[in-house]
């Protein structure tokens, strides 16, 4: 009998102090922000412009685009300017502002500078034709005007004469009067054929 209440006796004071409530443990996660400090290498890659044109204006040279840099209203000059520094600016004189965009022609082996021109008039696009030659901007036809009313999407300002490849088929608007027009004139889109413009 003392046996046995011996045997009771260490069993619960085992079981009771062996399973002694323990409190779980909190698992705690921290969020850990893991930055990069390596170079990005889209951060390098330059910003292009708004309204710039890329295109292959030295022939067999990188590609490299215009944009237009700044307008002076006051005198009215808008100067084109170039990603690579080596190459000279354009100013267009009578401009208040630009937009750009190339022609490429199997006739020539680099693409050409279209500059089309705000002027004081603006009913008028004028536009300025430009190759990258000698390490220069050189004119390729003398400037040229087009009245608005003209200018639609599938109207190619300039081309190559397809019957002279020594000569640019050019449309250009002249003022004609017209009984007919509720105005008295009217302007009407010519072409003509001239010589590419040479040193």
């Amino acid at each position: 009998m003392i046996r046995y209440r011996l045997y009771l006796f260490c069993f619960l004071i085992l079981g009771c102090g062996g399973t002694e409530h323990q409190k779980p443990k909190e698992v705690i996660i921290v969020d850990t922000l893991v930055v990069d400090h390596s170079i990005d290498p889209q951060l390098n890659e330059p910003v292009i412009p708004k309204g710039a044109v890329t295109a292959n204006f030295n022939a067999d040279a990188v590609p490299f685009y215009a944009f237009v840099q700044k307008t002076d209203t006051l005198v009215g000059v808008t100067s084109i300017a170039f990603q690579k520094a080596d190459v000279p600016s354009i100013a267009i004189h009578d401009a208040y502002g630009a937009k750009l965009s190339y022609l490429r022609f199997p006739e020539f082996d680099q693409d050409l500078l279209l500059i089309t021109a705000k002027i004081k008039d603006t009913s008028f696009n004028k536009y300025y034709l430009y190759q990258y030659r000698n390490d220069s901007w050189q004119l390729v036809v003398n400037r040229f005007a087009i009245h608005k009313n003209h200018v639609t999407d599938s109207l190619q300002p300039i081309i190559v004469d397809p019957s002279n490849s020594n000569n640019m088929l050019r449309y250009y608007s002249v003022f004609d009067l017209d009984k007919k027009s509720k105005l008295g004139y009217t302007w009407r889109l010519l072409k003509e054929s001239i010589p590419i413009l040479k040193e």
